[in-house]
């Protein structure tokens, strides 16, 4: 059994006290229902907000909420459409409403909940309705088991105004699930860190890893939001040194956690300005054999999402970040706040356009860090970041 979501708990109990107000208002609710229908074809969303006073004033007219599934549905907000549906069928069950809900579950590939109502229309009066829940039923009892192999795909490149340059990073994993809930993965990587500036020759300037890496390892999501990987690999070196070989090995043991407060999202023509909060934190913190050293990050936004129209997004947000490590590396040890704008394109797509602030400082961890830092960069400093994310997993 689903519970209503708070938006339709609203409406209806405030529809239990309208309907103390007696019959005067049967004409409001006609003139309403009369305007919803003639306008749900070319203005769907002012049907919407007609169709929800109705069930406002009467919560028990089940025409203006099967009416609210089917406009909701249409708007791709799968789970207030079933919310609606639900609520209908409390007051008049009808199988041809039982059926639009399993459809929405199969969809949702909440595949047991779909399978108990079609069995439940399988006996249906109506021959057409109780055809069409066999064969759905037949296609999803005999449903492949979804696929334990995976391909994941993720770069950031980005242009720092403090450096000057264009920072590349770009990686590929194949994994496999060793078990049904995925909380156990095999996988092998492959990943290229460079950047735009960085140089060996006369006046050697090197600013990041220049390194494609390949290696193998074993990844475990014990709950929700951490992950723990042991990787064993070898790096080949993109910038050549007389002090070192071209080739290196990398061993890392990692773990992060990441969880946060996210807007939904739905599809829908007209440009909308919902402010929904978002909050997000992610850490991570590892020992890398390259640097024989532990690095942490800890990472803090939030903001809201302040646009919306079709399939695009813009979020805005404030963000803090720390870095600190074992080996007390002056750059590794820093703290930053500022702000950003996020666009995503075409949600769902795994593309984002992002563009931010940072104000950082670098923190006095030892005094040889001090005297390093001091001969080459500022404590203070401050830049501009443009990035293009993209990450999708097949």
């Amino acid at each position: 059994m689903r519970f209503l979501t708070p938006h339709i708990f609203v409406v209806l109990l405030a529809g239990m006290f309208g309907h103390a107000f007696g019959q005067d208002l049967d004409s409001s609710i006609t003139q309403r229902m009369n305007h919803a229908y003639s306008v749900m074809a070319t203005n769907p969303a002012e049907a919407t907000r007609l169709f929800s006073e109705v069930v406002a004033r009467e919560p028990q007219n089940v025409a203006a909420l099967r009416e609210l599934g089917y406009l909701t549905l249409s708007a791709g907000e799968h789970e207030t459409a079933l919310s609606w549906f639900e609520a209908s069928e409390r007051i008049l069950p009808s199988d041809t409403i039982k059926l639009q809900m399993a459809y929405i579950l199969a969809t949702q590939r909440n595949d047991e909940e779909a399978k108990a109502l079609f069995r439940t229309l399988l006996d249906s009066r109506d021959k057409n309705i109780s055809r069409k829940a066999d064969v759905e039923l037949d296609a999803l009892t005999s449903k492949p088991e979804p696929s334990r192999s995976w391909v994941r795909l993720y770069a950031d490149p980005y242009y720092d105004s403090r450096w000057k340059s264009t920072f590349i990073h770009v990686s590929m994993q194949d994994g496999y699930d060793l078990t049904e809930d995925r909380k156990l993965s095999l996988y092998a990587t492959l990943s290229l860190s460079t950047d735009t500036k960085s140089s060996i020759g006369l006046v050697p300037t090197v600013i990041s890893d220049n390194t494609l890496l390949l290696g193998v390892g074993v990844r475990a999501k014990p709950f929700y939001g951490l992950s723990l990987i042991v990787q064993e690999g070898f790096v080949s070196y993109l910038l050549q040194r007389s002090t070192r070989s071209g080739v290196s090995n990398d061993f890392r043991a990692v773990m992060t956690y990441g969880n946060g407060l996210y807007p939904g999202f739905s599809i829908h023509d007209d440009a909308r300005f919902p402010f929904t909060p978002l909050a997000d934190l992610y850490s991570s913190f590892g020992y890398y054999s390259r640097y024989k050293n532990g690095i942490g990050y800890i990472q803090a936004k939030a903001g809201a999402r302040v646009l919306e129209v079709s399939h695009t997004a813009m979020d805005l947000y404030v963000r803090g970040d720390y870095v600190f490590d074992t080996q007390r590396e002056f750059y590794n040890n820093i703290v930053e706040g500022g702000g950003g704008a996020r666009l995503i394109p075409w949600a769902g797509f795994g593309l984002e356009l992002v563009a931010e602030f940072h104000r950082g400082r670098y923190l006095n961890v030892s005094n040889q860090a001090v005297l390093q830092r001091a001969s080459l960069y500022e404590q203070y400093y401050s830049s501009w970041r443009t990035m293009l994310i993209f990450e999708h997993t097949f």
